[in-house]
């Protein structure tokens, strides 16, 4: 998207902003799906809903074919209203209460046992086909908040001590039907290593239930992770991505003797690099040791850089030339409310607009009304003409649901 285009957005929507280019979403898809070409078994892609909820953008994404993977009641229900077919959703928490498991249930989606102690749980609900969500173990070699297979992690029946085929044999005895196993290893990977040692190690814990339990799996999730360029990384392609499971996958079902469908879960790849968060320069402040551009968003429209100290890179829209050092400032009252660091950019001024990128996914999904800020529109841009997707909150919405008392 060109500056002239975000400009007259940002003039029209007001800022902060979200946009997304909605044909670099298309195209993400178009890519992710062309890299299984040839794949030794069939494939079906589930989007990671956490990555981005926006129901535009999910419906730009369920109409490319693809399933969705959710992890709350609230991403399920915004899978059905995007169009998801209830056999292409998987439902992958970690923690589910009975009223999770039941909205499931009776969705007819696709479920995941990450305890034992759920079974019991979809029993009673009715539930009688199941998959497995296992931890195997293994190193993403990512960012340690975002690296979900190690021995301490929160996710998954662990292989060690046979905590997960136990878990798969109660499930049989309760009278459950497995269908399924699934691991997700972390996010923003982009070591391949780690992706071909998890296929492994999932290829052959389907060899033992196949043999010690007589089960003959439907499908094996192997999850997403695939890293994007945010600074000067080397891009981690899909067809690397599909490569690192492609032998694995094949020798596996050699050893099974059937082919069970391989599913992925891509989240980040399909949208982050779509995504822009536009700022307004509130004014430019200049301290002893440096200067701060001051603009009107902060962690609470993109939490990326304060929580896992990302990096996204920055520009002034419109604007070329000799450059200075700034940080970029949020203006919520915390320390830690910097959205870039020592960034070299064209001389800021008051009323410039600030663009972040690479913002398409964990961006608006983690925004919160942190300092009682307002949340941010999206607008969705797609043939080069710009929607408004989300209406921007007002002060008044953040009080829409409390209450008050005269006897308090």
């Amino acid at each position: 998207m060109d500056d002239s285009l975000l400009k007259s957005i940002a003039g029209k929507y007001g800022t902060p902003l979200y946009v997304y280019d909605g044909d670099l979403v298309l195209e993400r898809c178009r890519q992710f799906k062309n890299a299984f070409k040839g794949f030794p078994v069939k494939v079906k892609f589930c989007y990671a809903v956490k990555a981005n909820t926006s129901l535009a953008i999910l419906k730009l994404i369920q109409n490319q074919g693809f399933g969705a993977d959710v992890v709350s009641a609230g991403e399920l229900d915004a899978a059905l209203n995007a169009g998801f077919k209830p056999s292409d959703i998987i439902y992958t928490s970690n923690s589910k209460s009975d009223e999770d498991i039941k909205a499931a249930v009776k969705a007819k989606i696709n479920i995941t046992i990450d305890n034992a102690a759920e079974i019991e749980a979809v029993e009673k609900a009715g539930g009688r086909k199941v998959a497995f969500r296992v931890n195997p173990d293994v190193d993403a070699k990512t960012h340690p908040k975002v690296s979900t297979a190690l021995s301490g992690s929160k996710f998954g029946l662990h292989f060690t001590n046979d905590i997960a085929f136990n878990a798969v044999k109660k499930a049989v005895q309760a009278g459950l039907q497995p269908v399924g196993i699934h691991c997700h290893i972390g996010s923003n990977i982009k070591d391949a290593t780690a992706f071909t040692e998890a296929a492994g190690k999932m290829m052959d814990f389907a060899v033992r239930l196949k043999k010690e339990l007589d089960i003959k799996l439907d499908f094996i999730d192997f999850g997403g992770g695939l890293g994007v360029q945010y600074k000067d990384e080397i891009a981690f392609t899909p067809e690397q991505f599909a490569g690192a499971y492609k032998s694995a996958v094949a020798e596996g079902v050699k050893k099974l003797g059937y082919a069970p469908e391989a599913w992925f879960e891509p989240g980040r790849f399909i949208v982050a690099e779509a995504g822009i968060v536009l700022a307004k320069v509130n004014n430019v402040k200049e301290t002893p040791a440096k200067k701060f551009v001051n603009v009107d968003c902060g962690f609470n429209v993109l939490v990326r850089p304060a929580m896992y100290d990302a990096y996204h890179k920055v520009g002034v829209v419109g604007k070329n030339g000799e450059q200075e050092t700034y940080d970029i400032a949020g203006y919520l009252c915390e320390s830690g409310d910097i959205l870039a660091k020592d960034r070299a950019l064209p001389k800021v001024v008051k009323g410039d607009l600030i663009k972040i990128q690479n913002a398409g996914a964990y961006g608006f999904s983690m925004a919160s009304n942190y300092n009682s800020q307002p949340l941010p529109a999206e607008v969705l841009v797609k043939g080069g003409k710009a929607h408004l997707i989300r209406k921007r909150q007002t002060i008044k919405d953040l009080y829409e649901r409390q209450l008050t008392h005269s006897d308090l």
